[in-house]
């Protein structure tokens, strides 16, 4: 009993113990917050000062250098000669004495002559500044304290058009000074260190230079004396120094005036900072006040509820195991004691209690309804209802296992939709789902009662069945769904054209793993997409060392743009009729560092659909820049280079901002890179490729295609696209001298190309026969080994000065680079 009695108090005491800690220590961190601000207020007032200061010098010395600035550009008749600058500076002494403040000038030719003087003698300090203008050719300012702290400005002034002679002009500081004093209301003065003074100078051996008034002069000379004896200058100029007189503070700091020449000299800053600190004592005072009020009445507040809460808590501790117990009747018929004037958190608790135990007995009711539910949403496909990857994955298991003998066979059919990213993208999601909902009731009314038909994710679609081992069903239902398909699919009052792509597997090995043959599939859907799609493909085991090597290739690609192992060759590219050297077309070559050169044929198509050829991309047309570059550093201007852009990257939406980018960077007229494209790269996705083109036409860049006649229908969209070279495929060009079918062929290529107002390029061409063949066709432009092999972009800045000459390429043979 005793234990229950004193639990209030000690839970009493500890609260009182953590308020005392917490108020102290808020009050501590208050107090260190706001001394804190207090410094940082006068370091900023000192920072202030100090830009405050530079400010106004500089303005100053930016006022006189453009008035003599001035007088060269609109007194050109007294810049004449030297003897007539010295004129006017005499005639006009007067009027800048009187007017801007000016005690001497100084006239200096570059021997360090004095042209002309206001006062008897060149002080050797002018002389010094005259030296540093001559040599850095720039104009100085720097103060100096002789017998009076001046202002001393050197300017170099161009005389004759020809000769360079000095202008110093030394200017009192009252204006500087009184500027400052307006702008800081601070008592101000400029104090120097003793020249035989020791390191560690005291505040009160500082000397106050001219100019300054008499009263100010006073002022200054008691705070000196008024500050601590041990008070060095080096202190001083750190941090500053509150001084705490009887009817005041005073903030004082030590400012640089000049360091680059004068380490002594300082400027001396006295601000009244008495309302400052005042607001900081009564601040402090008052936190610590309200720290203490605060502990006494929460103290007294605690002592007041403690007695109450503990009658409470004691009724909560009997009441909430039952529920634990699952005991809820006798846990509902238990009554709380309630406070009459407020709800607390007890009363919460016990509403919260009661709350939770109708909960609990609901949640008993409905946990089996939900296990139902989450299990059909974790195994079938919210928007079709189909089965799901899990569900494909629970069934896969039981029919691999039924298969009895070598006669029956599980077969694998991995469907997926081409283009349809094309439905979302135009349309929306909302009519992306409609439609596939529409290709899942399409899939099935194609497939027998006992087939399994599982939606993967997006458009891809399993079908799965058993059949014997003549694979008869599996091709003759893919070839059904393919042909199904050619016909469009109705969604709403909208017909979309979506072909189909499907992959087969088979198998009657009951230990195969299910992600297995579904990695099966989805390798031969995969062949057959990269084969053109709409079409069907059945998994062989060259499928999977493909897959391997592509993988591996990938692997090796990122680690040859680490290593810098891609490079161009570039083949020449000349006219026909002249010469004359037009461009270069690059061309891709890796050096493995352990498999040596790897031909493009055999990497390229194992990227092609990767971000790795995109990444490939993107290198190339940024060396492309960089080559153009180079060849301007040699004497080689005006020159082409043609890149070759594969599909994906041509359709990549980072493209655009990537060649304005290089742009940018190099400086470069976009007509200067030629952008290749195969017929295969065009027919990708015409629509959006026709929109690049134009957008890349309307910034410079020209457009080729390339190896034009061997690959799609380009001729149906050769009007709409802005080309300007058509390059006619080496196979022709090759076949000339022995076919007259592959000469009719390049001549009519050329005489429609001509007509068109394109640029004809002729790739391949290995002979003087063939050259001459197509200048009598008239072709324009012409590569190949007759004119050379590709040339390492290392070597071709030392070959190219060595073959062309006025622009001319000299040496049409076949050369050994």
């Amino acid at each position: 009993m005793r234990r229950f009695v004193s639990l209030p108090f000690k839970i009493m005491g500890l609260i009182m113990a953590f308020l005392l800690i917490a108020s102290v220590s808020t009050t501590f961190l208050w107090i260190s917050k706001n001394d804190q601000d207090y410094l940082i207020q006068q370091q900023k007032l000192r920072d202030q000062d100090q830009k405050q200061f530079e400010l106004i010098k500089e303005m100053l010395r930016s006022r006189v250098e453009s008035w003599f600035e001035s007088f060269v550009h609109f007194q050109a008749n007294y810049a004449d000669t030297v003897d007539a600058t010295a004129f006017f500076l005499e005639h006009e002494f007067e009027y800048l004495k009187v007017n801007w403040q000016i005690n001497n000038i100084w006239l200096t030719d570059n021997n360090f002559n004095t042209i002309f003087s206001t006062s008897s003698t060149t002080p050797e300090h002018v002389k010094l500044d005259v030296a540093e203008v001559i040599q850095q050719q720039a104009s100085t300012s720097y103060i100096r304290c002789i017998e009076e702290c001046q202002q001393l400005i050197s300017m170099p002034i161009l005389v004759n058009q020809t000769d360079v002679v000095v202008l110093s002009i030394s200017s009192s500081l009252l204006e500087t000074m009184a500027a400052l004093n307006q702008t800081t209301f601070a008592d101000l003065a400029i104090v120097s260190v003793p020249d035989d003074a020791q390191e560690n100078t005291k505040i009160s051996d500082l000397r106050i230079n001219s100019p300054i008034s008499v009263t100010n002069k006073h002022f200054m000379q008691q705070i000196l004396q008024q500050v601590p004896v041990d008070l060095t200058v080096s202190a001083l100029k750190l941090s500053g120094f509150r001084l705490t007189r009887p009817q005041n503070d005073l903030l004082i700091n030590l400012l640089p005036v000049d360091p680059d020449i004068q380490s002594r000299l300082f400027l001396l800053t006295v601000h009244d900072i008495t309302s400052v600190t005042k607001a900081h004592e009564d601040y402090r005072v008052n936190v610590m006040m309200i720290s203490l009020l605060v502990v006494v009445l929460c103290s007294l507040a605690i002592w007041v509820l403690s007695m109450q809460f503990r009658k409470r808590l004691l009724a909560v501790t009997k009441r909430l195991p039952l529920l634990a117990q699952k005991n809820y009747a006798e846990f509902h018929q238990q009554k709380m004691i309630n406070t009459p004037i407020f709800a607390d958190e007890i009363e919460i608790l016990q509403d919260t209690a009661s709350l939770l135990g109708h909960e609990l007995e609901n949640l008993d009711r409905t946990i089996e309804q939900n296990t139902r539910e989450l299990e059909n949403i974790a195994l079938y496909d919210q928007l079709t209802g189909l089965p799901n990857r899990n569900k494909l994955n629970q069934l896969l298991k039981p029919l691999l296992q039924s298969i009895s003998d070598n006669s029956e066979r599980l077969v694998i059919m991995f469907l997926d939709f081409d283009k349809f990213r094309k439905v979302n993208d135009s349309y929306g999601h909302k009519i992306g789902d409609a439609f596939l909902i529409q290709a899942a009731n399409n899939i099935h009314h194609c497939l027998e009662s006992n087939d399994l038909l599982v939606r993967l994710g997006g458009d891809e679609f399993v079908i799965v069945f058993k059949q014997g081992n003549d694979h008869q069903r599996a091709f003759n239902l893919a070839n059904v769904l393919v042909n199904h398909f050619h016909q469009p699919i109705k969604v709403g009052e909208r017909f979309f054209y979506s072909s189909c792509t499907i992959g087969i597997t088979t198998t009657n090995q009951q230990a195969i793993s299910v992600d297995e043959i579904i990695r099966q599939a989805d390798m031969a859907m995969n062949a057959a997409k990269d084969a053109g799609g709409n079409r069907v493909s059945e998994f062989n085991k060259d499928m999977l060392s493909n897959a391997l090597r592509r993988i591996e290739i990938e692997h090796e690609v990122r680690a040859a743009f680490k290593n810098e192992e891609f490079s161009f060759a570039l083949q020449p590219q000349i006219e026909i009729a002249t010469g004359k050297l037009v461009g270069f077309e690059a061309l891709i070559r890796w050096v493995h560092p352990q498999k040596g050169f790897i031909s493009p044929d055999e990497f390229i198509p194992l990227i092609e659909n990767s971000e790795s050829m995109i990444n490939l991309g993107y290198w190339g047309l940024k060396r492309a820049f960089i080559i153009l570059q180079k060849l301007d550093e040699i004497g080689f201007s005006g020159l082409k280079v043609a890149v070759n852009l594969s599909a994906s990257q041509f359709l990549d939406p980072l493209l655009i901002p990537f060649l304005k980018e290089q742009l940018d960077t190099f400086s470069r007229d976009a007509s200067q890179i030629e952008l290749e494209l195969t017929e295969r790269t065009v027919v990708a996705d015409i629509e959006q490729t026709l929109e690049t083109m134009h957008h890349l036409k309307d910034i410079g860049f020209t457009f080729s295609i390339d190896d034009f006649g061997t690959g799609y229908s380009s001729l149906a969209y050769l009007k709409q696209m802005p080309v300007e070279v058509i390059k006619i495929d080496r196979s022709f060009v090759s076949g000339m001298q022995d076919d007259n079918a592959d000469i009719k062929i390049v001549s009519s290529t050329i005489a429609m190309v001509n007509r068109l107002g394109m640029i004809v390029v002729a790739e391949g061409i290995e002979t003087a026969e063939q050259m001459q063949l197509l200048s009598d066709m008239q072709c324009e432009i012409g590569q190949g080994y007759f004119i050379s092999k590709p040339i390492n972009e290392k070597d071709l800045y030392q070959i190219l000065p060595n073959k062309v000459k006025n622009g001319v390429w000299l040496d049409l043979s076949l050369v050994e680079y």
